[in-house]
């Protein structure tokens, strides 16, 4: 686990989805996916580590309807593609009624009703991560835990990590 567990000097939560035993017996690959926080908060030594690490694509998760300065950053590698994807919606007013304005939203509780209710966004994602340019791909949100989260367990579970 420790070795999937990344310090990029800025952010708190960085983990590579390699080194994980998929269903069939193989291992998921370092270096190709990882997640984390927003990297606006990267210090310059944590950008090197990132660029280092061979991540050329970043695809930030946003919701839509909300104003998320903290998911905004300025890569200072011009080879590095940035995607923009709103996976959640809180103008879906039945959405924001049931889970983000609960202390629920933010919990792994609301994956299945996002999964459900935004399939094509998600997809979206998948998509991206799928046709990205040759090098690593880093997907986050302002805290790496929940839209990544959901991510996560649909990148996982295509490549058949048992969850």
């Amino acid at each position: 686990m420790e070795e999937r567990v990344l310090n990029w000097e800025g952010c708190n939560n960085v983990r590579d989805l390699g080194g994980l035993r998929t269903s069939g017996g193989r291992m998921t690959r370092p270096g190709v996916i990882v997640r984390s926080d927003t990297p606006a908060r990267l210090t310059a030594t944590g950008w090197s580590a990132l660029y280092d690490y061979g991540i050329r694509t970043i695809i930030t998760l946003r919701t839509h309807g909300m104003t998320e300065n903290e998911l905004n950053f300025t890569s200072p590698y011009s080879d590095i593609a940035t995607v923009q994807a709103a996976i959640e919606d809180v103008t879906d007013l039945e959405f924001r009624n049931k889970w983000a304005s609960s202390e629920l939203w933010c919990t792994p509780l609301y994956y299945k009703d996002a999964l459900q209710r935004w399939p094509e966004r998600h997809a979206a994602v998948i998509s991206a991560i799928a046709g990205a340019q040759p090098g690593g791909v880093l997907f986050h949100c302002a805290r790496g835990v929940d839209r990544t989260g959901i991510i996560s367990l649909l990148v996982l579970t295509l490549v058949g990590v048992p969850l």
